[in-house]
């Protein structure tokens, strides 16, 4: 076995792959050397394409989905990144995960196929595409610097635009918005929609920066989120209470063969119901929404279900405590 292994370590270096250079780029993909040379020859053309997000704030959410799609698309090509098949495209699932409810009919997942595309949105876009685009950054860093660790601020010296920075977090919290990828894994909000409504807020003091590729810059955006007032808990604690018990009008689940009896729930609102759903994605129970209901509770509160006397009961928030 060590001549075995002795053999091929030279064979590898002498006959294989000789190159020096084309070894190193090959360590860079992280990638088995088949697939690296498969990456290897892909490299210029996602280059290329990521190249074209220059423009990426002057552009509409459909422009930037396509940008995104596309990069997608370009590594799907190869076998190590190929998303898996599912009932529905990988295209529908993205454009359900990033909220795409115009430009085309809109493909959603009933109540039991959420968490299963949560799952699918994890393993392929956030793990198998990431993997793939992360491989493509390290060629790109590689070729700009060397052996020379880069600090932030010297992205821009891959030639790169900012948006080709933050695709990956883009595609991790399905939004379209980097400021608002950033707020959500700083928690500094904690739901899609909020963490968008907190990125104006950056860009309105960016008014030299809105249409160039520079208001992206990660270190103006980190130092921006540094500089954000703490949130106040007396202020978060003016917000008044949950109803003090909330019924639920039906459970969604068979809970008869489990002796779990209370669930952490998330509610998700309708005009006139209230869907509890575990954090997995399944719905669990519905109730009637009190009109003392207001939707600042989801970021103040945990909520319980006691399936046993189906009833909601809540808590601050722990991040409070």
């Amino acid at each position: 076995m060590e001549v075995l292994f002795t053999q091929r370590g030279c064979a590898l270096k002498e006959q294989i792959y000789p190159d020096g250079a084309q070894r190193k780029r090959l360590y860079r993909t992280s990638l088995p050397p088949r697939s690296g040379d498969q990456l290897l020859n892909l490299y210029p053309t996602v280059i290329e394409h990521l190249k074209t997000g220059e423009y990426y704030p002057n552009w509409t959410n459909l422009e930037r989905f396509d940008y995104i799609r596309e990069t997608i698309e370009l590594l799907n090509t190869l076998p190590k990144f190929e998303m898996a098949s599912d009932k529905h495209s990988w295209e529908d699932i993205l454009w359900w995960w990033f909220r795409m409810w115009f430009g085309r009919k809109s493909v959603q997942p009933s109540v039991a196929q959420i968490s299963k595309w949560h799952s699918y949105v994890s393993q392929n876009f956030g793990y198998r595409f990431n993997w793939g685009l992360g491989s493509v950054i390290s060629l790109a860093a590689e070729e700009a610097f060397g052996d020379l660790p880069p600090t932030l601020g010297d992205w821009p010296k891959t030639g790169l635009p900012w948006a080709a920075f933050w695709m990956k977090e883009l595609v991790i919290w399905g939004t379209l918005d980097p400021v608002a990828a950033y707020s959500l894994a700083r928690r500094i909000e904690v739901t899609r929609d909020k963490a968008e409504e907190k990125a104006q807020e950056y860009y309105d003091q960016q008014p030299d920066w809105q249409d160039t590729d520079e208001v992206l810059n990660a270190t103006e955006i980190q130092r921006w989120a540094a500089e954000l007032p703490g949130r106040d808990r007396d202020e978060e604690l003016s917000i008044p209470n949950p109803p003090a018990s909330i019924q639920v009008q039906q459970l969604l689940r068979d809970f008869s063969q489990t002796s779990h009896q209370k669930w952490r729930v998330v509610p998700i609102e309708t005009a006139s119901q209230i869907y509890w759903f575990d954090p997995a994605g399944f719905a669990l129970a519905v109730s009637d929404k009190n009109e003392r209901w207001l939707p600042e509770f989801l970021d103040v509160y945990d909520f319980t279900l006691d399936v046993s006397q189906k009833r909601i009961s809540w808590e601050l928030y722990s991040r409070l405590q």
